[in-house]
């Protein structure tokens, strides 16, 4: 960092009412230099995909999995976890809100998203309940009651089951008998079942072990589905991005699927390009119902547009994003209603501002932070009370607990759930910069999360810019506001006095973005105005002899008119636009009465002045356009309009940009030269002789 400066960019949050955390947020030690570190993202899912790619699941026991509300999981599949993508996100997760902190407001993963993408069951119980404290021989039991399989002694640890005991049972009969009765299909059912939520929807940072406190739930087969499974799920990936926020952590659990491709639904600079979809006809039977909205990022991807694995370009990225890049609404109310019934029967409870749980874990939905997420006006939002050692308290230390005793005082709310919906009106647009929301969360939040380092020169691979474009767009916004409030007529020492901060914070805010070396040079950034050439990209020759050729030749002899392309447009309009001269109600840059607006070195071509005595290699071969004026290639309007029936041979015809046909621009070149004249004279001779001879 560049500590030496006097310009300091102050990151946030400039009133600290709000993220009372930040001294033991991760994104504190990004700012000092003590942290680039890339989480560890624990899960236990991959050999559950291994075994039903090899080995699909029989239509029978799919049937009571799709009964059970985690059908959606199942047919998403998963993405591969960007660790990179995974830990940006979290760098901007904030626990006091339980918000994303982006620049262009808050936002979040709300129980919408959980249906949409997953299919996961918003409405129903709470994931609560009475844990005894169990022998293993009292968990072998219930193991061989509800999986159909005794796992040895060694298989569990503590309250939990490897998931390789529950892998291996799996492989020794992958297939179900064709004469299986229904309990043999409940037990095969609740095997896959018991997997998915305690490894994938509510895995936690052991990576090999399957919580066994979730089995009981699944004895009955037809109530597993009466469950929040949807809540339960947010609760504990939210649990778990608060946890990873704080500096001292280095891993992160929950179901990172839906993270992940939260982002990629919503923000534009995270995702790949989805190519085509995977074939998943050997997956999955035909004739099962449609996946949820997350199965279609089960494809082939283009990454020419985006990046993976790479932390440093996706904090750059987050730290400038634009209002453009991040999409508020991404499931359309046609998308909504193309889903599956199950993707949407919760629907009437998305908004609702309420406590949501997961055995020990309980955190709070706050919508009313994310509003236009629901295509509604956001207000400066409630006051959240926080208490900064909530996801410190769990299950350890605490056996033959009845956790929904525990959470009495906090289930009232979720039983009635439909009074704690949030309304607002219909948003209309974007958000103005100027909104009160606005203005009030940028004085809340953290607005960067990536830091300058004093030698970005020495720094090898991408080197942020999000610091050094929010530094020069602070400056800009400063000087500007400096000079509308010295209306139109300053005093002197007011004028001297702007002068004085154009120069110091401009020069410190250069130093602070490594840039300082301009200072000692003059600034000259626009083209001469009496610039009279044309930039255009070199004509490829084709040989002597050929149209083109000669047409090469002509230019080179300045003979031909100049046909002007996209580039030459382009010059035209950057020239007119460095000739803009503000009016008296625009804002005038500081400038001595002896010095030039633009100062120019005499010596130099135009094409030097702006690009330096060097050329660029694409111009090195391009003719000096700046010699005399030919007569008779002057161009007007008409000589661009040619009709259809005109267009003949090349050596005959004008061309549709205005170039003489090779015929008169051999007998221009001759007349410049006698030759007609000469040629007319010895046809004379000629016939004088013949007569004579006659």
């Amino acid at each position: 960092m560049a500590g030496n400066n006097a310009y300091q960019l102050d990151p946030g949050p400039l009133d600290p009412c709000v993220l009372t955390g930040q001294l033991t947020h991760r994104s504190r030690d990004i700012w000092i230099g003590n942290d680039n570190m890339i989480l560890n993202t624990r899960k236990c899912d991959g050999k559950f995909w291994d075994l039903v790619n090899e080995h699909p699941i029989h239509p029978r026991v799919l049937d009571v999995i799709k009964l059970s509300g985690l059908y959606g999981v199942y047919r998403s599949h998963r993405p591969v976890i960007d660790r990179s993508l995974i830990t940006a996100l979290v760098e901007r997760w904030r626990p006091e809100t339980y918000t994303f902190h982006f620049r262009t407001g808050e936002a979040t993963i709300t129980l919408q998203d959980v249906e949409i993408l997953y299919g996961l069951p918003v409405k129903g119980n709470p994931v609560v309940g009475y844990e005894p404290q169990r022998s293993v021989v009292d968990w072998q039991n219930i193991c061989q009651r509800l999986l159909g399989f005794t796992p040895h002694p060694q298989d569990f640890k503590h309250s939990s089951l490897k998931v390789s005991a529950l892998n291996a049972h799996l492989r020794l009969q992958p297939r179900l008998p064709d004469l299986a009765t229904q309990d043999m299909v409940n037990e095969k059912a609740r095997c896959y079942m018991f997997w998915m939520i305690a490894g994938l929807m509510l895995a936690d940072t052991s990576g090999g072990l399957l919580k066994l406190m979730y089995l009981p739930m699944l004895e009955d087969i037809t109530a597993v589905g009466s469950y929040s499974w949807g809540s339960a799920t947010l609760a504990y990936l939210y649990r778990f991005l608060c946890k990873a926020s704080q500096s001292t952590q280095n891993e992160i659990a929950g179901f990172l699927p839906l993270l992940q491709i939260w982002a990629w639904e919503r923000v534009t600079v995270l995702r790949p390009q989805i190519v085509a979809q995977r074939d998943t006809r050997n997956i999955f039977p035909v004739g099962l119902p449609r996946g949820p909205h997350a199965a279609r990022w089960f494809a082939h991807f283009s990454w020419t547009d985006t990046t993976k694995h790479v932390l440093r370009v996706f904090r750059d990225a987050l730290d400038s994003m634009t209002e453009d890049q991040f999409i508020w609404e991404p499931y359309s109310s046609d998308i909504i209603e193309s889903l599956p019934e199950y993707c949407r029967f919760g629907r009437d409870i998305w908004r609702a501002r309420v406590p949501i749980f997961c055995w020990d874990v309980v955190e709070v939905h706050l919508p009313d932070r994310v509003m236009r997420q629901f295509g509604l006006v956001q207000a400066i939002p409630s006051p959240f009370p926080f208490d900064a050692t909530h996801f410190h308290y769990d299950r350890r230390g605490r056996p033959n607990t009845n956790w929904e005793l525990e959470h009495a005082q906090w289930l009232h709310f979720w039983n009635h759930i439909d009074q704690y919906v949030c309304n607002a009106p219909i948003l209309h647009g974007l958000l103005r910069y100027d909104d009160p929301y606005l203005i009030w969360f940028r004085r809340i939040t953290r607005f960067i999360i990536g830091n300058p380092i004093s030698s970005p020169q020495q720094q090898q691979g991408y080197v942020p810019n999000a610091t050094a474009y929010e530094t020069m767009a602070r400056h800009i916004h400063l000087m500007v506001n400096k000079a509308i409030s010295l209306g139109d007529n300053p005093s002197m020492e007011e004028f001297y006095g702007f002068r004085a901060m154009v120069r110091d914070e401009g020069s410190n805010c250069l130093a602070y973005v490594q840039e300082a070396d301009r200072i000692h040079v003059q600034a000259n950034y626009r083209r001469d105005e009496q610039m009279s050439d044309h930039l255009h990209p070199p004509i490829r020759r084709r040989g002597k002899g050929g149209v083109a050729g000669r047409k090469v030749r002509a230019v080179e002899r300045g003979r031909a008119p100049i046909e002007m392309g996209e580039d030459d447009q382009a010059t035209q309009d950057f020239q007119a636009a460095s000739d803009y001269e503000p009016t008296n109600t625009e804002i005038m840059p500081y400038m001595t009465p002896q010095t030039s607006q633009i100062s120019r070195d005499p010596s130099l071509t135009s094409l030097e002045n702006v690009f330096g005595s060097n050329q660029p290699q694409h111009f090195d071969n391009a003719p000096n356009f700046s010699s005399s004026h030919v007569e008779g290639n002057e161009l007007n309007d008409s000589n661009n309009e040619v009709d259809g029936d005109e267009l003949e041979d090349a050596n005959q015809g004008a061309s549709q940009g205005g170039e003489p046909s090779v015929k008169n621009k051999r007998s221009h070149h001759l007349n410049q030269h006698g030759q007609k004249k000469k040629t007319k004279d010895n046809k004379v001779s000629v016939l004088t002789k013949k007569k004579g001879k006659g």
